[in-house]
């Protein structure tokens, strides 16, 4: 008689972390990205475990996957297996000398241009380490306990207490406009707030919200131009749509961009550089992130020294 169980029993565990990552982000295309792997793939491990356990997990809608009774249960039983696995592979990760071969980061779009030139590009300049590096720009805060990332360049500081966490400085914002766009209707005041236009951020609009707290009594429409895109945003700007918010760091003399505020502050935003606590018990992890660390301290005080210079 053998001894081997049918059905559930066989699953490959992959289905299931990616079942999980799924019932997470609520679309494929979701717990495609929190993993780091294709979409196609995603959806094939999804549909063979269907297929594995003879019956369906989600409701396919118009607003996206939805988890019927049975995939509710399914994620009540492999969430425990989920975090055993991730215990699991944090004690492996504490073995000092274990080598990484890459490493992922997410980082905000602020600061998503600065971070390649304050990390090694040859293995030599990582004290002999070579590590690869998966960039993922995104403004969701992915859970760094549930290892969706090793190292996260954040503008908030986590709450989350078991996470390392090291303030590394201030991202300098300011409004910009072109040359161009400046002549034709001079730099912002109070007093003539009503004949500027702006470019902001898309869903939300943080830069008028930002400006209104200055004073500066901007009516909804005269966001003329959106973006999720910082570059898109600033392609605007120069382009001579209006005024947009941008990072001193990012704003080059290049670029075409002066000043666009003649009364008002600039705001700093807080940098943090945060990661999983595994990484300070594991050498080439945490050579990375002081590396990073040490980089952005040094690149954003710079960043901040010359804008002060600037107004």
């Amino acid at each position: 008689m053998s001894d081997a169980l049918p059905g559930a029993f066989d699953l490959d565990w992959n289905l299931i972390r990616s079942f999980v990552a799924v019932a997470r982000a609520g679309s494929l295309a979701g717990g495609a990205k929190t993993l780091g792997i294709a979409h196609p793939t995603v959806a094939r491990h999804l549909q063979h475990l269907e297929e594995s356990l003879g019956f369906s997990l989600f409701a396919r809608t118009s607003h996206g996957l939805v988890m019927n009774e049975a995939g509710e249960q399914l994620f009540v039983a492999a969430t425990p297996m989920q975090s055993a696995a991730l215990m699991l592979r944090n004690t492996v990760d504490t073995m000092g000398e274990r080598p990484v071969d890459r490493v992922r980061v997410t980082v905000a779009e602020l600061t998503a241009e600065l971070l390649p030139a304050l990390t090694p590009a040859a293995p030599s300049q990582l004290a002999g380490l070579g590590i690869a590096m998966d960039v993922l720009v995104t403004r969701t805060q992915l859970n760094l306990l549930d290892r969706e990332a090793d190292i996260a360049v954040r503008h908030v500081r986590p709450t989350q207490q078991d996470l390392i966490c090291r303030r590394v400085g201030s991202i300098r914002m300011r409004a910009y406009a072109s040359e161009a766009y400046l002549e034709g209707y001079g730099q912002l005041t109070h007093g003539n707030v009503a004949k500027h236009r702006l470019i902001d951020g898309f869903p939300t609009a943080e830069f008028l919200a930002a400006a209104r707290t200055q004073g500066f009594a901007f009516r909804d429409e005269q966001v003329v131009f959106r973006s999720d895109s910082l570059a898109c945003q600033k392609s605007a700007a120069k382009s001579g749509w209006g005024i947009g918010a941008f990072p001193d760091a990012l704003v080059n003399k290049g670029d075409g961009l002066h000043e666009a505020f003649a009364e008002g502050a600039p705001v700093d935003l807080p940098v943090w550089l945060v990661a999983r606590p595994e990484v300070r018990d594991n050498k080439a992890l945490k050579a990375l992130f002081d590396k990073i660390g040490n980089g952005l301290e040094t690149r954003l005080a710079r960043s901040i020294h010359e804008g002060s210079s600037r107004g």
